[in-house]
């Protein structure tokens, strides 16, 4: 009889932690998936600053190289 009943324990546990599995990976895949999503947004932003830091550099060498070729050559 105790036997039966440590059967039943087990049996009932291991559906515990079955509806448990279920209820939880919902959740952590769509953590992993917003946590994907903010890297990506974070990733997006830093590129975008990266880019424009180097279009500030491509002006400023196009202003200099023009103010260069308005400066008269002396000969």
């Amino acid at each position: 009889m105790e036997a039966l009943k440590e059967e039943e324990v087990l049996q009932l546990e291991e559906d515990m932690l079955r509806r448990l599995e279920e209820k939880l990976t919902p959740l952590v895949e769509r953590a992993a998936v917003d946590a994907a999503k903010m890297a990506m947004h974070q990733l997006r932003l830093d590129l975008m600053n990266h880019i424009s830091r180097h279009e500030d550099t491509i002006r400023r060498l196009k202003r200099t190289e023009s103010a260069l070729n308005h400066i008269p050559s002396s000969r």
